[in-house]
C-alpha cells in the first residue's frame, strides 16, 4: 500500500468516525475538505458518496432509511461501543480455553467469557433497532441474558457451540422484551379506547339529564358494565368530568 492509499483509508476512517458523532451524517463540505489534498475527480468523489450512503451515512442530512437510529439510541450506542472497544479480545486458542473452562463451571472463566461477548450483544441489538424499545434497554436485557447464559453452558459438548448458544439466549431475551413492550402498548391503547368510550357515553347522558351522572346510572343504560366504567374511572384517575364520583 503506497502512502496515498494509506492516507486515503485513514481519511475515510476519520470521516466515518465523524459521522458517528453527527447522527450518522456528514456534510458535502466535510467530504470535500477531507479529500482536498488528493485532487479527486468528480467520479471518484461520487464513489466516496455512494460508499457512505451504502453504509447508512447521510450526506447533508441524517439517513432517512428504516435502519437509521433515533438520536437517543445513536448516542447511547456510540458511547457503549466506545466503552467496549477498549476491551481486549483474546486469541482464538485462548478463547477456546476460556469457553471450555466456562463450560466446566469455572466462575472466573464465565466472567471472562461474558466480557468477551459484550460486543456481540451490541451487534445483536442493532438487529432489533426501531422496534419500539430503546437501544439501552435492548443492550441491558441482552447483557442480563449473557450473564445468566455463561453459567448454563454445562450441557454443551464443544467450545464451538458456546457463541451460538449465548447469541440465541441474547436474541430470545431481546425478542421477549419487544413482545412485552408490544403487549403493554396494546393494553394501554385498549384502556385508552375504553376510557374514551366511557367518557363519550357519560357526556351524552349528562347532557340529557343536565347534570353529572353516577357510574350506576351510566351502567343502567346497558351499553357499558359497571366494571368497565369503574376500570375507566381508575385508569383516568377520576378525570371524567361528567361522572359524579361522590355517589
Amino acid at each position: 500500500m503506497d502512502s496515498n492509499e494509506k492516507w486515503f483509508l485513514e481519511a475515510l476512517q476519520g470521516l466515518l468516525l465523524k459521522a458517528q458523532k453527527q447522527q450518522d451524517m456528514v456534510t458535502s463540505d466535510q467530504i470535500d475538505d477531507t479529500f482536498a489534498g488528493l485532487n479527486l475527480t468528480d467520479e471518484q468523489v461520487q464513489t466516496i458518496r455512494d460508499y457512505l450512503t451504502t453504509n447508512h451515512i447521510g450526506i447533508d442530512a441524517p439517513p432517512e432509511d428504516e435502519m437509521a437510529l433515533t438520536e437517543v439510541d445513536h448516542d447511547y450506542l456510540t458511547d457503549y461501543e466506545q466503552m467496549i472497544a477498549a476491551l481486549d479480545q483474546p486469541d482464538p486458542d485462548v478463547m477456546d480455553a476460556v469457553k471450555l473452562n466456562a463450560m466446566a463451571g469455572q466462575k472466573d472463566a464465565q466472567d471472562q467469557l461474558a466480557v468477551y461477548m459484550l460486543p456481540k450483544v451490541a451487534d445483536i441489538a442493532k438487529l432489533y433497532r426501531n422496534q419500539g424499545v430503546y437501544m439501552e434497554d435492548l443492550i441491558g436485557t441482552g447483557n442480563e441474558a449473557l450473564m445468566r447464559g455463561v453459567k448454563l453452558l454445562g450441557p454443551l459438548d464443544k467450545p464451538e457451540e458456546v457463541e451460538p448458544d449465548l447469541a440465541q439466549r441474547i436474541m430470545d431475551a431481546m425478542e421477549n422484551l419487544i413482545a412485552q413492550n408490544v403487549e403493554q402498548k396494546g393494553a394501554e391503547s385498549e384502556a385508552a379506547e375504553q376510557a374514551n368510550k366511557v367518557k363519550e357515553k357519560a357526556d351524552e347522558l349528562a347532557d340529557a339529564l343536565g347534570r353529572k351522572v353516577t357510574p350506576l346510572e351510566l351502567a343502567a343504560e346497558g351499553e357499558l358494565t359497571l366494571d368497565e366504567i369503574m376500570e375507566a374511572v381508575r385508569n383516568t384517575g377520576n378525570k371524567i368530568d361528567s361522572i359524579d364520583y361522590q355517589e
